[in-house]
C-alpha cells in the first residue's frame, strides 16, 4: 500500500505545484477512550447470556491504548497542507459489563480485545498562526481502517471466567471488517524538522447491525521529518 500511494502523491504535489514537501516518521500513542454501546442490555452474540450495558464513560488507560507507528506524507500550499500517513496499529479495547446473579445483584465481567490494524489517515490542515520556528494549525479527514484480530479475553471480578464465552461481543463490541474514522486534530510545526499533535478519532459506523456502538479515542503524536527537499520553495505561510 505505502507504495503505491506515496508515488502517487508525490506526483499529484508536483503537479500541483506545492511549496514544500515532507517525507517522515510518525509515532501516536491513545490514551484516552471511549466504548459506549447505546442500550441498557445485551445479549451475547454466542452463548445467549444477557449482559448489562455499566460502563460508556471515557476512561485513561483503563479502556485500552493503542500504538501507532507509520510514514507520513506532507505537502504545504501556503496556509493549507495535506497529509497522508498509512501506519500499523497496535489497538485494544476493554469493555465491562454486567452479568445479573441474582435479582438484587451482579458480576462484572471484563471483555479485553486485541488488534493489528492498518490505517491510513488523509487529511487537509489550515495553518493560522505562524512564527520563525513554530506553525500552529489545526487538520480533519479520515482515516480507512483494516482490522485483524488477534485474540479476546475474559475476565470477571469473582468465581471462573469459564462460564463466559470470549466471543460474546462480536459484532457488538469488535469485528474483523474494514471500516473508517473520522479524524480531527491540533498542531504545533518546528520549522520542517517535525511536528507534535493532539488527535481525536471517532468510528463513523457502528460495529454490527443489533446494536449502536460508538467508538471515540485522544492521542498525542510525534512526527519527524527527513532531511529531504523534493520542492525548493520556503514560503510556508502567509498572512
Amino acid at each position: 500500500m505505502k507504495r503505491v500511494l506515496i508515488p502517487c502523491f508525490i506526483f499529484w504535489c508536483a503537479q500541483l505545484q506545492a511549496q514544500h514537501f515532507n517525507l517522515g516518521f510518525t509515532f501516536q500513542y491513545h490514551i484516552l477512550k471511549q466504548v459506549e454501546v447505546k442500550n441498557d442490555q445485551i445479549i451475547a452474540a454466542h452463548s445467549y447470556s444477557l449482559y448489562k450495558v455499566i460502563d460508556n464513560r471515557w476512561k485513561f488507560f483503563t479502556a485500552g491504548q493503542s500504538l501507532v507507528v507509520g510514514t507520513i506524507a506532507q505537502v504545504d500550499f501556503k496556509k493549507f497542507y495535506f497529509g497522508i500517513e498509512p501506519s500499523f496499529e497496535l489497538n485494544t479495547y476493554e469493555y465491562l459489563v454486567g452479568y445479573p446473579t441474582s435479582s438484587s445483584s451482579q458480576q462484572t465481567v471484563r471483555f479485553h480485545t486485541l488488534f493489528l490494524q492498518v490505517d491510513v489517515p488523509t487529511y487537509v490542515g489550515y495553518m493560522f498562526k505562524s512564527s520563525n520556528l513554530f506553525r500552529y494549525s489545526v487538520y480533519a479527514g479520515a482515516s480507512p481502517v483494516i482490522p485483524y484480530h488477534l485474540e479476546t479475553s475474559v475476565k470477571v471480578d469473582q468465581g471462573s471466567a469459564d462460564n463466559f464465552d470470549d466471543s460474546d461481543l462480536q459484532h457488538i463490541v469488535y469485528s474483523t471488517k474494514p471500516y473508517v474514522n473520522s479524524v480531527v486534530g491540533f498542531a504545533i510545526h518546528y520549522a520542517s524538522l517535525g511536528r507534535l499533535d493532539i488527535r481525536y478519532t471517532h468510528r463513523m459506523n457502528s460495529v454490527g447491525p443489533t446494536y449502536q456502538t460508538t467508538f471515540n479515542t485522544v492521542g498525542a503524536g510525534l512526527t519527524f521529518f527527513l532531511p529531504l527537499h523534493l520542492f525548493k520553495k520556503k514560503i510556508y505561510y502567509e498572512e
